[in-house]
């Protein structure tokens, strides 16, 4: 078939084209800021926007091309990286540019990125979320990539989002499934997971979601954990610690922390423990402890500083029970070991003699690294357990110079158990990686302590001093950094707390915690259990030999412990709905409940500490008055210029107080208080005056505001009436430049004052006359409102309860619509309708089509089932 045979219908003949432009003519016309008028050809905009040059095909040329396209990418990477970890690679690349150009790629592409970049890299992606996040959490996205530049603004903003967005979104899937399936339990659970499903995406540890995954998460439990990811506080709890530890890490892993930068922590870590230390002291100063009980306050820093919180104190208790510890092991014939356990290389970024790059590093975190330690040291106890060998000692944690932990173990063991419980614990600690070079040699080493050359405390009191205030090591210097212990140790205690790893830890032994509760016993006299006698006789000695005595011995189980803590049980203890456990004392299973001895008997709550008056008050009768000037010109008072005492009108009804009675003074009641002039004067006062000025004015009826507007009035009034009133003040003199007499001066001065006097008087009986008026047609309307709802059948109290209701709401109406509410009508609030149902404001809601006018029984009973997890949004907005 032809051409024209098949163009031979109407519908398929050829049309011009919907574009009228040529491609001739496809140049773009503009005008110049001049005014002319020019023309670009579509050749000249490629050229224009596309200069790129075209990567060549193949050999030489393309090789080249794409090595000069990556270096231009590293150089653009540098420039990304954080500002705390790029100053070093940018200065270093800039000198480079300087002095030596040509070694720029080469350091590009074998040091940078082979290892400064690959490890950034790799730690960014342990803290970073889900590629593939929910639709609810894709704005989000950005600012979570952004987290180690964000600041404490930037933090509090996303935390704040985040839950904001998980409250709505538990709502929705909430009010979607109970609308299905009218099942509160099955609703909640729902709706717990499909948050929690997508709080799972950001790499946070979700509470209860492992339970829920394995299908063992109650209603109940759903709520309590709904609660913590509605709240903006626990959100920010979990984006500072991934803020913080994001940040160290990246400092770790490109070398900012090693012996020859900064040993144990960074510089930026330090600081901010410092600045946090400081804080934390501040509001120590600031606050104090008031008893619920009798008000008696005591500094709050006091009782810090006096507990375990002292690192002076805890240094002590420390050497307290080590020292303890050998004592009976050598009553019971016991061998002293001291181990040392190491991870293996790949969990150090730098190498531990040298301070220089480890190639063998797998960015692991300093708190990765402890909890291998902890499963290595879980396998030997569970081993040694098995085979029936018991020990007991300490365990002290501390850093290399590069921030990762390794593990010091003082432990007695029987002598002929020695030398197998070694071979289990080497074996553990040699499993992963024991092949490596320098790992029989570093990994494990086992030390016999041996007497002659120190004791058992002897051989940990150093660990322990250095890893806690560098007490009795003056002028000594640290291994690993060269540098001062006393100083160091500082820096191991930001280490400790950046990464939240334990220092000290007891192995065996009866626990200390009991021991301290025993200790707040002191030397009282006390009729006790024999057991608990025992106990805290050796306790307030103090003797940790006699207390692991007297709690079952050295090898004790926790099931067979003599004296126990006793707790007290708070349902809805905390913002989450969660049973809180609070010690209360200690008591002997054996004995039963009736051996229960209360250690915390004081109830405490923290209030900030009274300010000092700013200025003393000082008493200037009998003075002349200040100067305005460096020269009194003030004329002195006299004697009988002075103003007679007031006499304050009793109200009618009252019983009048006696008189008050200065100190030094006899009066027929010794307990009269007198009354404090200010509430300075109040605050000293002991609680028994206090008390007796309390249950003085008691006694006293109560004036109402009406009788007291009246009284002030009629007081005025009465002061204009007496002329003895105005017979006080200053002796007035005639000016030399008036035609008036000294006695004439006067006598217009005193006319002067009585004018001014019954204008007020005048005033506050106008006032009293319309306070009057306003009052009657207030009792006038308020009879007709009674009389009113009397008719309708409305409660008086049934409106006032809802007006109360409306108002704590912060909804202000008229009283007419106060008793249309409560006869049935309802008002819209905050997006929704609030009825009355019962006596109380309920938001009314339509649930299913046809009811929208009808108050929903179902949704009250909704509210009042997730009451619990509500408590938190509400306690807050009440603040």
């Amino acid at each position: 078939m032809s051409d024209l045979a098949a163009l031979a219908w109407e519908w398929n003949t050829k049309r011009q084209a919907i574009n009228p432009h040529k491609t001739e003519s496809s140049a773009i016309e503009y005008l110049t800021p001049k005014g002319e008028r020019r023309a670009l050809a579509y050749g000249d905009l490629v050229d224009t926007v596309y200069r790129t040059p075209l990567r060549p095909r193949e050999g030489g040329a393309r090789e080249a091309f794409d090595r000069n396209g990556r270096a231009n990418y590293l150089r653009r990477r540098v420039q990304t990286l954080p500002a705390f970890i790029r100053k070093r690679f940018s200065q270093h690349l800039e000198n480079l540019e300087r002095s030596k150009p040509k070694d720029i790629v080469r350091w590009l592409f074998g040091t940078f990125e082979r290892h400064v970049l690959r490890r950034v890299d790799a730690v960014n992606a342990q803290y970073l979320p889900q590629s593939t996040l929910p639709a609810l959490l894709l704005p989000l996205r950005d600012e979570f990539h952004l987290l180690p530049w964000a600041d404490k603004k930037r933090l509090k903003r996303l935390a704040y989002k985040l839950a904001n967005l998980m409250k709505s979104e538990f709502m929705r899937e909430f009010d979607f499934q109970y609308e299905q399936t009218s099942d509160l339990e099955f609703s909640s659970i729902y709706a717990y997971g499909a948050i929690a499903s997508k709080a799972a995406t950001l790499n946070i540890a979700i509470p209860g979601w492992a339970r829920y995954c394995d299908e063992e998460l109650d209603a109940d439990e759903a709520l309590r954990a709904a609660g913590r990811l509605h709240s903006e506080k626990w959100w920010l709890n979990k984006i500072r610690r991934i803020h913080d530890c994001w940040r160290e890490h990246l400092m770790i892993a490109t070398g900012y922390v090693s012996k020859v930068a900064s040993p144990y922590c960074s510089d930026p870590c330090f600081r901010e423990w410092v600045a946090q230390k400081k804080a934390n002291f501040e509001f120590l100063q600031a606050m104090e402890l008031e008893d619920q009980d009798t008000g008696e306050r005591s500094s709050l820093l006091d009782k810090v500083m006096g507990s375990v919180s002292n690192p002076k104190i805890a240094r002590h208790e420390l050497m307290v029970r080590m020292r303890g510890f050998e004592d009976m092991a050598n009553e019971m014939g016991l061998v002293g070991m001291f181990y040392t356990l190491t991870a293996p290389s790949r969990y150090h970024s730098t190498h531990v003699e040298s301070g220089r790059r480890n190639d063998k590093y797998q960015h692991a975190s300093p708190r990765q690294t402890q909890k291998y330690l902890c499963k290595v040291w879980a396998r030997v106890r569970a081993k040694w357990s098995r085979e029936g060998i018991r020990t007991f000692g300490f365990r002290v944690a501390e850093p290399h110079h590069d921030g990762t932990p390794h593990w010091h173990l003082l432990l007695f063991l029987r002598p002929e158990e020695v030398e197998y419980a070694t071979a289990i614990f080497r074996k553990h600690a040699m499993r992963e990686n024991g092949q490596e070079p320098g790992a029989q040699e570093h990994r494990f080493t086992v030390k016999p302590i041996d007497e002659q050359f120190g004791s058992a405390t002897g051989y940990i009191a150093k660990y322990i001093s250095k890893n806690i205030d560098g007490y009795g090591m003056d002028g000594e210097l640290d291994l690993e950094s060269g540098q001062p212990v006393r100083e160091m140790a500082k820096r191991v205690r930001a280490w400790a707390s950046r990464w939240n790893i334990r220092q000290f830890q007891q192995i065996g032994g009866a626990p200390v915690t009991t021991w301290r509760e025993l200790r707040r016993l002191g030397n009282r006299e006390l009729v006790l259990h024999p057991e608990l006698e025992a106990a805290r006789a050796a306790a307030d000695a103090p003797d940790w030999p006699g207390y692991t005595n007297a709690q079952g011995g050295p090898f004790v189980a926790r099931d067979c412990l003599r004296v126990r803590l006793n707790y007290e049980f708070t349902e809805n203890g905390n913002d989450y709905g969660d049973t809180v456990a609070k010690i209360t004392g200690v008591y002997c299973p054996y004995a039963g409940s009736e051996s229960v001895i209360f250690t915390r008997t004081t109830d405490y709550k923290i209030v900030p500490k009274r300010k000092p008056s700013p200025v003393e008050i000082l008493t200037l009768e009998g003075r002349a008055a200040a100067p305005r000037s460096s020269v009194n010109n003030c004329t002195g008072r006299s004697g009988t210029d002075e103003k007679p005492p007031l006499k304050v009108a009793v109200p009618a009804g009252t019983t009048p107080s006696k008189p008050t009675m200065h100190a030094g003074i006899d009066h027929p009641d010794s307990q009269m208080t007198e009354l404090p002039l200010n509430i300075e004067d109040l605050r000293r006062y002991s609680r028994q005056q206090r008390q007796e000025i309390t249950s003085r004015l008691k006694n006293f009826g109560r004036e109402s505001s009406d009788h007291a507007f009246e009284r002030t009035a009629r007081g005025l009034r009465t002061s204009v009436d007496d002329e003895t009133a105005l017979a006080w003040g200053p002796k007035v003199v005639a000016a030399k430049d008036m035609s008036l007499t000294p006695e004439e001066a006067e006598q217009r001065w005193r006319e002067q004052l009585r004018a001014e006097a019954e204008r007020r008087a005048n005033n506050y009986a106008a006032a009293v006359e319309e306070y009057q008026k306003k009052k009657a047609g207030a009792a006038l309307q308020q009879a007709q409102q009674k009389e009113a709802s009397q008719i309708n059948s409305i409660p008086e109290e049934l409106i006032s309860n809802i007006g109360a209701q409306l108002r704590s709401c912060r909804i202000f109406v008229s009283d007419d619509v106060v008793r249309s509410i409560a006869a049935g009508a309802s008002i819209r609030h905050g997006g929704g309708m609030l009825a009355a149902d019962g006596g109380r404001l309920r938001e009314v809601r339509a649930w299913r089509a046809g009811e929208k006018d009808k108050s929903t029984s179902e949704y009250v009973a909704v509210c009042d089932l997730v009451t619990r997890w509500k408590k938190a949004v509400k306690r807050k907005n009440e603040r």
